[in-house]
């Protein structure tokens, strides 16, 4: 039996901050999963009001091949997790990096369904293969949207940069708002068609 995919779906959505859909998120992510073929070769893994503490031990818990993050940006380009009961922490940029670098045996995606997060993204590919962010606010029901439709690709094969091309490419079609400024960054030396194993 191959390896499964495994996504760990890691959000915050601190009281100090707007309320956003991470729920309806994750649920997109699976539904839209379900719609392809290769359906079964995924698992999808949901923690919610991440710390900053729970990343290693996640990361070591689950070994995941992907992890996507629904939740804030500052406009200071620093991701926004949970802190003290309610309320928010940003997260250094370049620790966060070095975290996710110690995975990268197995890590091969970061997607962080954020605002404001070009930057950090960009570092990310440092050491992964593959970041997606934005450097802009995004639309809640815009980041929804987008997350569905690159997991669907996903589930019916598709490489990392065709379900971004995909998903991209649904936004376009169906105008939806806020969502311009989304970025899929790519490691020097990876090939863009690389695919997960089918």
């Amino acid at each position: 039996m191959t390896q499964k995919i495994r996504i760990l779906f890691l959000s915050a959505n601190p009281w100090t901050t707007s309320r956003i859909l991470v729920d309806e998120e994750a649920r997109e992510i699976f539904e839209k999963l379900q719609e392809g073929p290769h359906r079964n070769k995924f698992e999808l893994f949901k923690h919610a009001a991440t710390r900053p503490i729970d990343l290693q031990r996640l990361l070591l818990l689950y070994e995941p091949h992907i992890v996507h993050f629904s939740g804030h940006g500052s406009k200071r380009k620093k991701l926004i997790l949970g802190g003290t009961p309610g309320r928010g922490k940003t997260v250094d940029p370049q620790g966060l990096a070095e975290v996710f670098g110690l995975y990268n045996r197995h890590l091969r995606l970061v997607l962080l369904n954020a605002c404001f997060t070009r930057e950090q993204a960009r570092s990310i590919t440092e050491v992964i293969d593959y970041s997606v962010g934005t450097g802009h606010g995004i639309g809640d029901k815009g980041g929804v949207a987008f997350a569905g439709a690159f997991y669907r690709a996903l589930g019916f094969g598709r490489s990392i940069r065709e379900a971004f091309d995909s998903a991209k490419a649904e936004l376009g079609l169906t105008r939806m708002p806020r969502t311009r400024g989304i970025e899929l960054f790519i490691r020097e030396g990876i090939s863009e068609e690389d695919r997960f194993p089918q």
